[in-house]
């Protein structure tokens, strides 16, 4: 009977080996590191109605991947980078949580999508010790409060609705503000920001709106905004609503500031609506080079040609995030050593200090007591049919 159960045992060995199966754990290590790999995840939007972000930001996260296989590893292992998709979805983002961490069997997660997806897995990942790095959301519950397994890659769009208004308050001398936002958990974080600039600034509120995803008039919110006599008016929407609403607001007339977050701080925004965005701007916690022009650095004009040659596609502004983001995690494993565990690893990141992007924009930095990554936000504008850099190092 022995004998009969280790031929099953191995006959079932080879056929995973057969099957590509994962390599066998060693119950030494940390779950999800073996003598060669250490195994990454992410869950994202990869063909639902935000795959315009997961794909792009994935494939930055693969090239900065490929680079480390390319040089050898850390400390002699290559990333084992392992997707799933949920389509922005909670309930795919809980089974592909799931599967990631009890099949798969992450060391730990990077750049997974959305507020929701990611306030519904917090438990089970951190039950499991599994750190949640740098998510594609700038919520502010991706920091707050302090945990030891919770970083963070983007100012909130809480303090970049704070940081925004105090600067253009500051410069400009505005007293009367409104606000245009989303009727959404995502558009309240937005409205708490407007509401605490609102109180440091003394500033006079003329106008508060909230629509849905799926509203595409806003004559009549441009008019109350227009007779309200705002001076600047903050969006909080996502990309065709705030080409919509800017686009509204100036073919009727109305002069005043308009000033959004990072969301549609995008390549494609200076000439959407036929280029009928100029003078708009946003407050961002990074910066997307152009491509296009002669940027100066041989690294970016190197890393573009091979971006291209690896995807088929021009890079966007989640490329460079996701490629940023997987840097970081690259140094803080290098940084954590050989005998690398969760502990040494946030140990490494929380040492990061003033860390420069390759592309520019903000510094990054961590500590035990800081858990978000940026040090500053960039306001930009679009001028002669492009983004230009307005300021830098704003507060928040």
């Amino acid at each position: 009977m022995k004998q009969l159960l280790s031929v099953l045992a191995m006959s079932l060995f080879l056929n995973l080996v057969a099957c590509g199966g994962d390599e066998p754990s060693d119950p030494s290590l940390p779950r999800g590191i073996t003598a060669e790999t250490i195994k990454i995840g992410s869950h994202t939007d990869l063909s639902g109605q935000l795959a315009i972000w997961g794909v792009p930001m994935i494939n930055g996260m693969r090239q900065r991947f490929d680079e480390v296989a390319a040089a050898g590893g850390i400390h002699g292992r290559t990333i084992d980078f392992r997707v799933e998709d949920t389509q922005y979805q909670v309930p795919l983002a809980v089974r592909a949580t799931n599967k990631l961490l009890n099949v798969d069997e992450i060391f730990a997660m990077i750049g997974a999508m959305g507020t929701p997806q990611n306030n519904a897995v917090f438990d089970s990942m951190f039950e499991a010790n599994v750190p949640n790095l740098f998510p594609l959301t700038a919520a502010v519950s991706m920091y707050e409060p302090l945990h030891p397994l919770k970083f963070s890659y983007f100012v909130s769009y809480r303090d970049q609705a704070r940081g925004g208004i105090r600067y253009m308050v500051e410069q400009h001398g505005y007293k009367k503000v409104c606000l245009q936002t989303m009727a959404t958990d995502y558009g309240a974080e937005i409205e708490i920001g407007f509401e605490q600039a609102v109180e440091e600034n003394g500033l006079e509120v003329t106008y508060v709106g909230r629509h849905k995803g799926s509203e595409t008039d806003f004559t009549g919110t441009v008019t109350a905004i227009k007779n309200s006599g705002c001076e600047l008016l903050f969006l909080g929407p996502f990309v065709k609503d705030t080409i919509l609403l800017y686009t509204a607001a100036r073919d009727a007339g109305w002069e005043g500031t308009i000033v959004g977050n990072m969301v549609p701080y995008l390549p494609e925004i200076p000439q959407a609506a036929d280029g009928r965005m100029e003078g708009f701007y946003t407050v961002a916690p990074f910066f997307v080079p152009d491509f296009a022009a002669d940027t100066g650095s041989e690294w970016i004009s190197q890393w573009h040609a091979t971006y291209i040659s690896n995807f088929g596609e021009e890079p966007a502004a989640q490329s460079v995030i996701g490629y940023v983001m997987a840097d970081l995690l690259v140094r803080s494993l290098e940084g954590a050593g050989p005998d690398v565990t969760v502990q040494k690893l946030v140990a490494a990141l929380e040492a990061i200090e003033r860390y420069e992007n390759p592309f520019g924009g903000p510094t990054i930095s961590f500590s035990a007591t800081k858990h978000i990554a940026g040090d500053y936000l960039n306001l930009y504008q679009v001028k002669d049919g492009k983004w230009i850099t307005v300021a830098e190092a704003l507060p928040y």
